[in-house]
């Protein structure tokens, strides 16, 4: 009995410490592309937008992933 509440509880920290990281990556990996977007149009240097830009792309794409991932932790929580 005690097992399953620890392994119940395991489960939910994991599920908010992926779901808060999921979150944070995703809003800062569409700032980071905002923020590309600027240095492009007010003629930075290319090498910064581009980065910039495929550093943001990435850390959209992780976000995402791991938001979909506490959504699977979350249906298992249930």
């Amino acid at each position: 009995m005690a097992d399953a509440k620890d392994s119940k509880r395991k489960l939910r920290n994991t599920w908010l410490l992926t779901g808060g990281s999921g979150a944070v990556l995703l809003g800062t990996g569409i700032s980071g592309a905002i923020e590309s977007g600027f240095l492009k149009h007010s003629e930075g240097i290319w090498w910064q937008w581009v980065l910039c830009g495929t550093v943001s792309l990435v850390l959209v794409m992780v976000g995402i992933i791991l938001l979909i991932k506490s959504a699977f932790m979350e249906r298992d929580l249930k």
